[in-house]
């Protein structure tokens, strides 16, 4: 590949990569996505899907938010690609009264904070919900129209998207070098060399490590496998995403009658060899935490389990800003959250880039919040 001069470049191909290059193509800026691999090949192709605002960090909220807004006109955005995405509802149960507290008292701190997206209810309404539930709640959290989404093809849809306004892509493209000019960086490529003006780094769980090549910030950035398992196909039973108050699962039904269980149950990454580990004993407890719920999965044969690598900050909350050097932004570090955030973490960092102010406060999210003195 000769060098050229590219004005930004973004490196990592997963959601926040690709929904920043669309946001800068759409407006009108030269725009190149480098990925290592090929597009949605780790946490972002492969994680459960779910598009949820509940049980966010607080400080998250606004994000979710502004993302669910895109998410609710996706169609807009990236075309038929946007039937992968399928509103409902999702409702964390309380299976104790432990669970029970938890729950009342989210919803407490999130009514004092302003926020009324999470409602709580009663067993007999989650009953109603859910009338083939097989055993007893304290009650539960709902938040109306989240839902999930195939993460592959909502990824497609965005790279497709920039594509169409003018972005280039290069797949099968590992930046080895990062290097400040006095015209602006020089990316050393497995490609070649490229210059830009500007590089946005949502390289996942490599970020951390594009970033010391760049002479930014050390990141306390770690990589783990998210583990995730498919059973084969059952009469449909579940109409929503549920999860448990207090405990790790993430179970949905897709219209194929397959059940897919998650939830964040981590294994170890291999960064080297971009490969994650599949830790059996520790999903099966969130298998045995989904037939709990639902009995008739017991029958239910799993037929894959696969992980992806994500990093996770220290913290749990992403990075997003401008780092310390001058034409470098971040946007990584989503810790197995950042699905549903993707399309209003692309449009903040679009912003950033273009020197513009995000619609959200990014604050919370800077990269200077682990700058050492």
């Amino acid at each position: 590949m000769p060098a050229g001069k590219d004005r930004i470049i973004v490196i990592g191909g997963g959601i926040q990569g690709c929904a920043t290059a669309y946001f800068l193509a759409k407006r009108g800026q030269d725009v190149t996505l480098l990925e290592k691999d090929h597009i949605g090949r780790h946490a972002s192709g492969v994680n459960a899907g779910g598009v949820r605002r509940l049980g966010r960090d607080p400080v998250e909220i606004p994000l979710s938010l502004a993302s669910m807004d895109i998410w609710q006109s996706l169609q807009g955005h990236i075309g038929d690609h946007a039937d992968a995405f399928h509103p409902c509802f999702y409702l964390k149960v309380a299976l104790d009264e432990d669970g029970q507290a938890l729950g009342v008292d989210r919803i407490n701190a999130l009514l004092k904070a302003g926020f009324k997206h999470e409602i709580w209810l009663e067993d007999w309404e989650v009953k109603r919900r859910l009338p083939h539930l097989s055993c007893p709640t304290y009650g539960g959290i709902l938040v109306e129209g989240d839902g999930w989404a195939l993460p592959w093809r909502i990824v497609q849809g965005f790279a497709s998207a920039a594509v169409k306004h003018g972005s280039r892509l290069v797949e099968g493209c590992r930046v080895v070098g990062i290097e400040r000019g006095r015209d602006g960086w020089q990316l050393h490529t497995t490609k070649g060399l490229l210059e830009a003006a500007q590089v946005v780094n949502c390289a996942g769980a490599w970020a951390a490590g594009l970033s010391a090549l760049a002479g930014d910030a050390a990141f306390p950035l770690s990589p783990y496998a998210p583990m995730l398992a498919v059973t084969d196909s059952r009469p449909g039973i579940l109409p929503a995403v549920i999860g448990v108050l207090g405990q790790t699962l993430s179970l949905k039904q897709l219209h194929s009658g397959q059940f897919v269980i998650g939830g964040g149950i981590r294994a170890r990454a291999n960064l080297e060899t971009s490969r994650g580990e599949i830790d059996i004993p520790a999903l099966a407890a969130s298998m045995d935490l989904a037939t709990t719920l639902f009995t008739a999965i017991t029958s239910a044969r799993i037929i894959r389990c696969w992980s992806g690598i994500e990093g996770y900050m220290p913290d749990g909350l992403p990075v997003i800003g401008r780092g310390s050097q001058p034409g470098l932004v971040h946007g990584f570090g989503f810790s197995a959250h950042g699905f549903q955030l993707g399309p209003a973490v692309g449009e903040a960092l679009a912003d950033l880039v273009m020197g513009q102010q995000p619609r959200i406060s990014l604050a919370p999210f800077s990269p200077s919040r682990f700058e050492t003195t």
